[in-house]
């Protein structure tokens, strides 16, 4: 009797687990939406004119001095919202003005978007699945190429949100301490990046408390609905270390789903681009590269060991070539594991160059703008056949589009 009691005692907590587990997953999720709201409520309305913060009143004065003497009372290790210089510059009552109109967009990236869609999408879907379980496996099977590319986008812009928040961060410290906001904006900024961790951190202790109740079904729908998050959350990931490339002119949130990528060998250029491309001769050393395929334009990395994350190495940008300038050669000589990727005639295009050249050049004659060696014959038809089949959907759209703009005329 003890043990049956026992039992039935253990299994009761384990679906009052389970009930909290979602109830915790609808209620993050409105919490989620409203500080999507909230951010872009604070935020997108700096995005009209410079925005500058004006001084304080006096009122203020002796708040900010008590503010500040609080801040230098705190050990090093603490963690804060504002440093004690800041608080100077806002008790001086000077103006401190903001990032431009354009930056306060590059800052935010696409969070209006992600807004929208959790607040008409996720939101409603997630208090309907919460009560079915095949509900939950459904919503995010299907949204799993949506959460893929907004978060996507989100991440890779992650990098230069950080650069123009960290350039006007007295402007964003004093903009939060007189609209009385509880957090910075980069601590807003990151929820999104976070979404993902907290959807897998639930699905994972779903799946588990299922299997322990012995819920065979329900395990497996929690767990196919993990596996979607967890393909997603991998792409964010990678997204994210994109967005960490050096020295790269292009805005990378705007070039479209990254569709391939992956590590190559590469030479650079020899002698003057406008005399003709010259590349190095094959006892030149090759060395490491990345090539990153997105849907309008093809990027190509030079690479460092990252010690600290050794399956992502430093990117740095060596060139690239919009995807509709593009024309790929896919045998080289006698070397079977080669490809060339050739630009249309008189079109404009960033070359690769020696190591200390970084300047955009142009070229009025159909060349070689990178040369790749791949590891076999077979992941080199891999990358022709995905650049090319890219080539003709983006060529077959233009068409599309030319028909229609000469039929509306």
């Amino acid at each position: 009797m003890e043990k049956e009691g026992s039992e039935s005692e253990r299994r009761e907590r384990h679906e009052a687990r389970m009930s909290q587990l979602l109830s915790e997953l609808l209620e993050t999720e409105r919490r989620y939406v409203q500080d999507l709201e909230q951010v872009c409520d604070d935020y997108l309305t700096l995005t009209g004119e410079h925005p500058k913060c004006s001084s304080l009143d006096r009122r203020n004065l002796k708040k900010i001095k008590r503010r500040r003497s609080l801040i230098k009372s705190l050990p090093d290790t603490a963690d804060r919202n504002f440093s004690a210089d800041m608080f100077d510059s806002m008790a001086s009552g000077m103006d401190v003005v903001g990032p431009s109109s354009i930056e306060i967009r590059q800052m935010l990236g696409n969070i209006e978007d992600i807004k929208d869609y959790h607040k008409r999408v996720m939101l409603p879907k997630m208090e309907e699945a919460v009560k079915d379980v095949k509900l939950m496996r459904a919503l995010f099977q299907s949204e799993h190429p949506k959460l893929s590319r907004k978060y996507g986008r989100y991440c890779i812009n992650n990098t230069r949100s950080s650069i123009i928040i960290n350039q006007n961060i007295k402007f964003f410290s004093l903009y939060q301490f007189n609209k009385g906001l509880k957090l910075r904006v980069d601590g807003m900024l990151i929820k999104p990046i976070q979404r993902l961790t907290r959807y897998h951190m639930f699905l994972s202790s779903l799946t588990k408390t299922c299997k322990e109740l012995g819920f065979v079904e329900a395990s497996k729908h929690y767990s196919a609905a993990l596996e979607s998050v967890l393909s997603s959350a991998s792409h964010t990931n990678t997204m994210m270390w994109i967005g960490k490339m050096e020295n790269c002119p292009v805005d990378l949130s705007g070039q479209g789903q990254l569709l391939k990528h992956g590590k190559l060998l590469t030479r650079s250029f020899a002698g003057s681009v406008k005399k003709g491309r010259k590349w190095r001769t094959s006892s030149q050393k090759p060395f490491s590269c990345h090539l990153f395929l997105f849907q309008q334009t093809v990027v190509l990395c030079r690479t460092s060991e990252n010690c600290e994350e050794q399956n992502n190495p430093h990117l740095y940008y060596a060139g690239h070539i919009s995807v509709n300038q593009v024309r790929v050669r896919d045998t080289v000589g006698e070397d079977q594991n080669t490809f060339e990727v050739h630009k249309l005639e008189n079109v404009k295009v960033s070359v690769m160059e020696e190591p200390n050249t970084s300047e955009s050049k142009s070229d009025t004659k159909s060349g070689v703008i990178m040369r790749l060696e791949c590891q076999s014959e077979e992941d080199k038809d891999d990358w022709v056949r995905a650049i090319n089949n890219e080539v003709k959907q983006l060529r077959s759209m233009a068409k599309t589009l030319s028909r229609q703009f000469i039929m509306i005329i």
